[in-house]
């Protein structure tokens, strides 16, 4: 029991802790411009991909810039969808007006046709579409008929318009799915370059621990043959020597 109000009272303490941090951050935050200024400028430097970071850590730079893009490639399909699924009922509706506007038109030029006639001979009510109308009711037939015809004529050009406008929208997400596509390319390549970079750098160190090896060893011992000798130098140098007499003797002289 001693135990369990034990850890709860650390835990206890600690939320206690953290809570008062958290307080007098928030106090500092607002009440000191500089306070502000650094802690904006810490976090920026933590969260976002300054120059710094990235040059600290092109590889997850380049990880970072793949998964937006593969990101924003499947939004572009999604757009792709929508602007077709829209394109295809402005299609319908197209369709439907232009249907609407022929019939109107046929429907139109027969009544006033009929109207002509029937007001030459005055012989109303006149027949059409299987319906008799007085001289007024032809008026007003006539009328609705070219109001309905005219209002789905603009409408028409309206869905035109709209057409012309998805399509462009259509290529715009188009070309930046291409853009992306060649963003991923590039970013494949670069991350090939960074090994081939990697590879260059381990390269110029091999090669400078190379060069300092070879003036240590090499170049090291011929100044010293060059140069003034040492004791050590001197007692090799005597142990090699020529004994002249003992030469001489061995070749008969």
């Amino acid at each position: 029991m001693k135990k369990a109000n034990s850890g709860v009272s650390i835990v206890g303490v600690v939320v206690g802790v953290f809570l008062v941090a958290v307080i007098a951050f928030a106090v500092m935050y607002f009440a000191s411009d500089v306070f502000r200024t650094k802690a904006n400028a810490k976090y920026k430097d933590f969260s976002q991909w300054t120059p710094e970071n990235i040059a600290k850590d092109p590889v997850n730079y380049l990880n970072f810039c793949e998964e937006q893009t593969k990101t924003a490639i499947e939004k572009l399909k999604a757009s792709e969808i929508a602007i077709a699924q829209k394109k295809g009922k402005i299609e319908e509706m197209r369709s439907d007006a232009d249907q609407k506007i022929t019939l109107g038109n046929k429907a139109l030029d027969d009544l006033k046709v009929s109207y002509t006639a029937a007001d030459k001979d005055n012989s109303f009510p006149l027949k059409w579409q299987n319906a008799e109308l007085d001289k007024d009711a032809a008026k007003r037939q006539v009328l609705k008929l070219a109001g309905e015809i005219k209002s789905k004529t603009e409408l028409l050009k309206r869905l035109d318009a709209a057409v012309l406008q998805l399509g462009a929208q259509a290529n715009k997400v188009s070309e930046a799915r291409d853009k992306a596509k060649d963003q991923l390319a590039k970013i494949d390549t670069d991350r090939e370059m960074l090994k081939v970079q990697q590879i260059t750098d381990e390269l110029k160190d091999n090669l400078v621990a190379m060069k300092g090896a070879i003036e240590t060893s090499v170049v090291g011992v011929a100044s010293a043959e060059t140069g003034s000798m040492s004791l050590e130098d001197l007692a090799v140098k005597s142990d090699t020597a020529v004994d002249e007499k003992e030469f001489n003797k061995i070749m008969g002289k």
